[in-house]
């Protein structure tokens, strides 16, 4: 979620093709991201428009050993003022003990519900499913999914804020079955100038399976509008427990169109 401005309260008006309705450019929302941290954006892409959303290079080390991945996509398409479809594609991953290749995909609906233009506070609803289309030890080769549920808010003194509760159905490692998950996370992100912006966020993860630690995260990094459909985004992502993740540094490029 991005720190970001309104135009007035009107309705965008829109054509229809092959059942989509489409916004004019003239009536399109500013750009609003699901990266670059882990608490979604409640906004939608709009209808008819295509918003890629691109983690272009990550590496993580973790208990000494390093992993990596390249291109990890999110591709999204406007189904209408308040709809839109995601498709979360990781073309590469490297991972500790030889695994590497194509990871799993999620394929995501984010519903807003109050919000999507003006308004100081945003909701939506985002039900998820995994694919298990990873190579080798990169998944489990199970399906799972979940809820997300984002709400967004504008904080004191120029802060754009967001809380985040997560559900997921997981399964557990040993394929015995499957338990939830939860993940929460808030995040409030500042402009420093009218080009950039820096956000904070903390992230805990818990699970409800047999002998799993609790996971927390502090990331932070920055955006950079180049132009209103453009965004280049870095950052890091820091464990703050020991079954964590130590430290990953990413990097990450957005444009809608």
């Amino acid at each position: 979620m991005t720190t970001r401005s309104y135009k007035s309260a009107t309705f965008p008006l829109a054509v229809m093709v092959c059942g989509i309705s489409i916004s004019p450019a003239a009536e399109l929302r500013p750009l609003s991201t699901d990266r670059p941290d882990t608490t979604e954006s409640p906004r939608t892409v709009d209808a008819g428009h295509f918003q890629f959303e691109m983690e272009i290079a990550s590496s993580t080390r973790e208990s000494g050993a390093r992993e990596f991945s390249l291109g990890e996509l999110n591709a999204k398409i406007g189904l209408d003022h308040a709809t839109d479809l995601q498709v979360v594609m990781p073309f590469y991953s490297h991972v500790r003990n030889g695994g590497e290749g194509f990871g799993d995909m999620e394929i995501r609906i984010k519903r807003n519900l109050w919000g999507n233009d003006e308004d100081a506070t945003a909701l939506a609803l985002m039900p998820f499913i995994k694919i298990p289309t990873a190579n080798g030890d990169l998944g489990n080769g199970e399906f799972e999914g979940g809820l997300i549920v984002p709400l967004g808010f504008d904080g004191p003194t120029g802060w754009s804020c967001a809380v985040q509760a997560e559900l997921a159905v997981e399964a557990d490692e040993d394929g015995s079955g499957y338990h939830l998950g939860l993940l929460n996370s808030v995040t409030g992100s500042h402009g420093l100038t009218e080009n950039t912006a820096v956000f904070l966020e903390l992230v805990s993860v818990l699970s409800a399976e047999s002998g799993a630690d609790w996971e927390a995260y502090f990331n932070t990094g920055m955006t950079w509008a180049v132009t209103p459909t453009w965004q280049v985004d870095g950052g890091v992502r820091v464990g703050l427990t020991s079954a964590s993740a130590d430290f990953t540094p990413f990097l990450g490029l957005s444009t809608k169109f």
